[in-house]
C-alpha cells in the first residue's frame, strides 16, 4: 500500500476556543467554509494538518460515543531550545497546561504540555 497522506483528528469541546488557543500559540488555522461549524485545521511548518473536530461531529464520524482522551502523545519537532521555551510560555498564557518546562534530556531538549482539551504534546529539539 502506498499511503498518500495522513493527519491527526482531535476531538474538541469548544471549536472557537480551540481555534483561538492554537492561533495564540503560533499555528496557522485552515478553514473550510463548508464545515466551519464542525472543524478547523491547524497547519504545522512541514505542511501537515491536525484537524480539530467538534466533539459531537467527531463521535458521529468515528461512530463512537462519550469519547475521552485516548492517551496519545503528539510530538512536534522545532529547531531551537528557545522555540520550545517560547511555545511553552504561549501555551500557558493561552490557557494550556505546561507539564514539563524545557529540559535537556539524553540526546534532546524538550517540554510537555496539555492543550485546553487535555491532548498531550511533546515539543522537542533533536
Amino acid at each position: 500500500m502506498n499511503i498518500k497522506s495522513s493527519w491527526l483528528n482531535l476531538p474538541v469541546e469548544d471549536l472557537v476556543a480551540s481555534e483561538t488557543f492554537y492561533s495564540e500559540i503560533g499555528f496557522t488555522i485552515k478553514r473550510n467554509e463548508a464545515v466551519l461549524d464542525k472543524m478547523r485545521g491547524i497547519e504545522t511548518l512541514d505542511n501537515k494538518i491536525i484537524m480539530l473536530i467538534e466533539r459531537n461531529q467527531f463521535e458521529k464520524v468515528a461512530q463512537v460515543s462519550n469519547i475521552e482522551s485516548n492517551g496519545t502523545l503528539i510530538s512536534i519537532s522545532v529547531s531551537e531550545p528557545e522555540e520550545v521555551n517560547r511555545l511553552l510560555e504561549q501555551v500557558e498564557a493561552s490557557g494550556g497546561q505546561v507539564l514539563q518546562s524545557g529540559t535537556k534530556h539524553e540526546g534532546y531538549y524538550g517540554g510537555l504540555f496539555k492543550d485546553i482539551d487535555g491532548h498531550l504534546f511533546n515539543i522537542i529539539v533533536m
